[in-house]
């Protein structure tokens, strides 16, 4: 079985890490709790042996830096899958201080006075970008990766070695659960994205997962009899290109309502897809054709200047784009509109023009004619 899934639960991770170290159980009641905590590595001082992390604290708390002693038979484990393998055969591989570089993500099992590490998981990292090349003699695969940044300046290219029995997984983009399946490097095309599960020192590469890029943009037509769909993309950015795509055999399609409810997505057919809506598209690995789309109506970020509940009307002001004057926009509100103001649930007689900037984002139909959803939150 293909052992390439990625995402992984610390809980059960570190559960599976207390059933292997030994003498990390030393002079401990029974049932009773380990001190833990996590982070990633900073710095390792074997001689010195002292060990500092930076945790995490959340989003308001900034991170922190801590150094703990490391005993000295401490217990060092990696989890060569993230978790997944780990806690499915109870396989952890046996570790060293040396592999632990800075940035490798470690749960730490503490003593009782929480000032020394007992034994530490190892987490192999994951990353994920844009396939570029495979290197067949020197077992290696090059990648770009996204510094943070949306331009070119933000990118950066590295390579890494492939272990020699790295798993390759291709994502067919159907949604299945026999999607994923057992491939090679050199069937990797150019511009797919690829998930690397390095080792723990972060120098190879044990395993992939190459899946097909998504594309966001504005359909144009749509050819049933072809099977096609031909969409700008980028557009308002000043680099719209229009791409025709063929869908795949198989491939889903699925139309969402806009009302913003858990059934307001459904699985329709091509033609049901109208020009003027928005598409988020998968494509294949080797970007032929289409594997998942995803189409809504456009949304509106505006103010609203009136309303007209006897027509069942709402009158708005949006931009195009940055700078411009605003757009006055007169749009019919579906009955079955769906009126959420301050995140609770309203009603279309709730809806009063904005004061002091109010802002308001307003979701259409897919044809562009009707509003489905008016989502009314404070000032900006």
């Amino acid at each position: 079985m293909l052992t390439i899934l990625f995402r992984c639960s610390l809980g059960l991770a570190l559960a599976v890490c207390h059933t292997v170290p030994a003498a990390a159980q030393r002079e401990r009641p029974a049932g009773a709790p380990r001190p833990e905590t996590r982070g990633v590595v900073k710095a390792i001082d074997v001689k010195a042996g002292t060990i500092v992390i930076t945790a995490v604290q959340g989003r308001d708390v900034a991170p922190a830096e801590t150094t703990f002693a490391l005993a000295k038979e401490v217990e060092v484990a990696v989890d060569p899958s993230g978790g997944t393998r780990g806690r499915a055969v109870g396989f952890l591989k046996e570790g060293k201080l040396a592999e632990l570089t800075p940035g490798t993500m470690v749960s730490l099992s503490l003593s009782a006075d929480q000032k020394t590490v007992e034994a530490i998981l190892a987490e192999s990292p994951n990353i994920r970008g844009v396939f570029k090349s495979v290197d067949a003699e020197k077992s290696s695969i090059t990648v770009t990766l996204r510094q943070g940044g949306r331009g070119e300046d933000g990118d950066s290219e590295k390579s890494y070695a492939v272990a020699k029995d790295a798993e390759i997984a291709v994502d067919d983009g159907l949604g299945r659960r026999t999607s994923v399946k057992e491939g090679k490097l050199v069937e990797l095309a150019t511009g797919c994205t690829v998930s690397l599960r390095l080792s723990a020192d972060q120098k190879t590469v044990e395993s992939v997962l190459a899946e097909g890029p998504v594309l966001n943009g504005i359909v144009k037509a749509v050819d049933s009899a072809k099977n096609s769909i031909t969409i700008v993309v980028g557009a308002g950015r000043g680099e719209a290109e229009e791409k025709t795509l063929n869908l795949a055999k198989g491939a889903t399609i699925v139309v969402d309502d806009g009302r913003g409810r858990r059934l307001s997505v459904k699985e329709l057919k091509l033609a049901d897809v109208p020009p003027g809506a928005m598409v988020n598209v998968r494509l294949s690995v080797d970007q032929n054709s289409v594997t998942l789309l995803r189409a809504e109506g456009p949304s509106l970020a505006c103010t609203i200047k009136s309303v007209d509940a006897a027509k069942g009307t709402i009158t708005v002001l949006t931009r195009v784009a940055r700078g411009d004057d605003p757009v006055e926009k007169t749009l019919p509100v579906s009955k079955e509109a769906r009126v959420v103001i301050e995140g609770a649930e309203a009603k279309f007689a709730d809806v009063k023009p904005s004061e002091e900037g109010g802002f308001a984002m307003v979701r259409l139909s897919l044809d562009s004619k009707t509003v489905q959803g008016i989502n009314i939150g404070r000032g900006r």
